[in-house]
């Protein structure tokens, strides 16, 4: 079979391909859109809330659409499907976005189209993927596929504004579209749900160390159940989890794709803007695959709840940024802070919940979660639109990663004693 023909273990292929889907996704979705702010705000005359309504639209369409299309990524060929189709819809609907007068063709095209391929994204693949291709070595897996996410700080934010200094913002959409759907669509191809789909065992262990049966995985390390999505529905723990991925969505969406505006008011240059969002890239891929280690020794929710609540206080020291060497300290130690969340937080899910059904129950927590951190970016633009600055708009930020951390800190992981009592009641 194709999967069972390569010279080594093909769940690292996987976790490859959600590597650069990642860090794609963050550059489409995050990154590469906060350069077109200042140009195409001053062309359209449009207000900054004007332009993130969009990134509010793209998120509310991936959260209220993904209970229903969850369990398409629990099957054998749903997410292959997903991801190169939504390539193909990414590519188009970027490319459209360089006859954008009006601000409803920007909302159809980068809000709902973009939104609709969002569901395959590489990002999706991470979650839903990755993990149930390992469990002895899921945290160090995760670490370097949620890497990926920092390619988008590192690479698009400079490539993008050469472009668009090169070519204009209009053209720049049509190159960005069709060069990150090529590449969607090329990953896509190699995607495999579950290593049973294709004749292997999770973690790349022999068929006679490991017997596949049911939700459970025996002889590949410790034994995990799979909780339904009614079963996971039905415990605290599901609803704490949620609670603080919601948080979190609140704190970094709207407080990153404002970091280039913010810079450029404070009379930093685009170049150098760009420079120092890099150093953010750079460390937050390169502390993904420690936290994820990290996350096999020691319980991944108090790693988030400490990664959480510094990174809230870190940010009052972003506010008063003011030099090149304070902007690159500064990025160092939030790419290190806040690139521990991706990977803890897959790992928690799939740690409490099981591998089964993961991709259903992350499912039911995108509605909450992803329309947080898709009205983050609204919320952080009326702010500013209100004060004339990002005092208040960057507090808010700020508050919501701190209570996240605290959620976090109390959201244990479900007992079987506690799922059963209450599915029955």
């Amino acid at each position: 079979m194709f999967a069972d023909r390569w010279p080594f273990f093909y769940g690292w292929v996987i976790v490859a391909v959600a590597f650069l889907g990642a860090g794609l996704a963050t550059g489409v979705g995050l990154w590469g859109p906060s350069v077109f702010v200042i140009p195409m705000t001053e062309e359209l005359g449009w207000t900054r809330a004007t332009f993130f309504l969009a990134l509010t639209v793209r998120g509310a369409i991936v959260g209220f659409s993904s209970p229903f299309v969850g369990p398409v990524f629990d099957s054998r060929h749903g997410p292959r499907i997903a991801m190169i189709a939504g390539g193909v819809l990414m590519g188009v609907s970027m490319a459209g976005l360089k006859y954008v007068d009006h601000l409803w063709q920007f909302l159809l095209l980068f809000g709902v189209a973009g939104g609709i391929a969002d569901l395959g994204s590489g990002f999706v693949i991470s979650q839903t993927v990755v993990p149930k291709w390992f469990l002895r070595r899921r945290g160090r897996a995760l670490g370097i596929a949620i890497a990926g996410v920092g390619l988008g700080a590192t690479v698009f934010p400079g490539a993008i504004a050469l472009l668009v200094d090169a070519v204009g913002w209009r053209d720049a959409w049509v190159y960005f579209g069709v060069v990150a759907g090529t590449i969607k669509v090329t990953l896509g191809l190699f995607v495999r749900t579950r290593p049973e789909d294709v004749g292997l065992v999770p973690d790349g262990v022999s068929a006679s160390e490991a017997e596949v049966g049911g939700a459970q995985v025996v002889g590949a390390g410790p034994i995990e159940r799979s909780l339904t999505r009614r079963e996971a529905l039905h415990s605290r723990a599901f609803w704490m989890l949620l609670l603080t991925y919601t948080l979190v969505g609140f704190g970094i969406m709207g407080f990153q794709t404002n970091w280039m505006p913010f810079l450029l008011e404070r009379d930093f240059t685009l170049a150098t803007a760009a420079g120092g969002i890099l150093f953010y890239g750079v460390f937050s891929g390169l502390s993904r695959p420690f936290w994820g280690l990290l996350g096999e020794r020691v319980p991944p929710r108090l790693l988030l709840a400490g990664s959480a609540i510094f990174t809230g206080a870190s940010i009052f020291f972003f506010l008063h940024v003011s030099s090149l060497g304070v902007l690159a300290a500064y990025m160092t130690i939030a790419g290190v802070a806040m690139g521990g969340f991706l990977i803890l937080q897959s790992l928690l899910t799939s740690n409490y919940f099981g591998r089964a059904h993961i991709g259903a129950v992350t499912a039911m927590m995108a509605p909450a979660a992803i329309v947080s951190s898709a009205m983050s970016p609204l919320i952080i633009g009326a702010l500013y639109d209100l004060n004339g600055d990002y005092v208040y708009a960057f507090t808010f930020a700020a508050v919501a990663w701190i209570a996240a951390g605290v959620v976090a800190l109390v959201a244990k992981p479900p007992t079987r004693a506690a799922v059963d009592s209450q599915t029955a009641g």
